[in-house]
């Protein structure tokens, strides 16, 4: 029976040890978003991490860094499918890792409804979202944007000055929330100069406002200008 009695200290370890085993298989998945945040300066870089990720994780986070590559290539068709294809999957699975990869999963599809054009359904995910994250930047910005380009300024404002009290003034998602409120106002002009901006301050790699979509609008709010 001596064999079986355990010392505090050995208690202490085995736990340790455990939620050590527990909390690496939590995040093992998620290795190659780590490495891109650390190079997300280096778009090329991030992207060849995220196709590796599609090619190694065997999990619904490989879908959604797959999504991810074409969102900001401007592939939305693409990324459709792949988010779609995810999103069954850890709707059929439990536990809190699937809860927070299908959070990723509707963050995703919100942001590519919004570039898509499909403001209102992109604004209710977005809703959803933030009452279970109000504290985060890129979910007041998708909800500020969509207000803006449904018509909604009022709404719009109200989402930005929370947004504001969040993100620095020259930031570049500020910058583009601004101009897609100046824009809703009927002022292309100035919209189209804080699109500038944004763009020249973006230097790093996200779905957030890509690239992509910033030159598109200022092409676009350039013509009714």
């Amino acid at each position: 029976m001596g064999l079986l009695e355990l010392s505090p200290l050995s208690v202490v370890i085995g736990v340790i040890a455990m939620t050590a085993i527990a909390f690496i298989r939590f995040h093992f998945p998620f290795r190659y978003h780590y490495f891109c945040y650390l190079v997300k300066q280096r778009p090329k870089l991030v992207n060849k991490l995220l196709l590796r990720s599609y090619k190694k994780n065997k999990t619904a986070v490989g879908l959604l860094d797959k999504a991810t590559c074409e969102m900001m290539d401007g592939a939305y068709d693409d990324a459709e499918k792949y988010l779609l294809e995810g999103i069954q999957q850890v709707l059929k699975s439990h536990g809190m890792q699937n809860r927070v990869i299908r959070n990723f999963f509707f963050n995703h599809l919100s942001w590519l409804l919004y570039y898509k054009g499909s403001h209102r359904e992109s604004l209710e995910i977005a809703l959803r979202l933030y009452e279970k994250a109000p504290s985060t930047p890129h979910i007041l910005a998708l909800i500020s944007c969509n207000f803006a380009r449904i018509g909604e300024v009022g709404q719009a404002i109200e989402a930005f000055s929370q947004l504001s009290r969040m993100e620095k003034e020259s930031s570049p998602t500020l910058l583009t929330c601004r101009a897609e409120i100046e824009a809703a106002k009927g002022n292309p002009k100035k919209a189209v100069k804080l699109f500038h901006q944004a763009k020249n301050k973006k230097s790093y790699a996200s779905i957030c406002f890509i690239m992509y979509e910033i030159e598109q609008r200022i092409g676009q709010l350039t013509k009714t200008a």
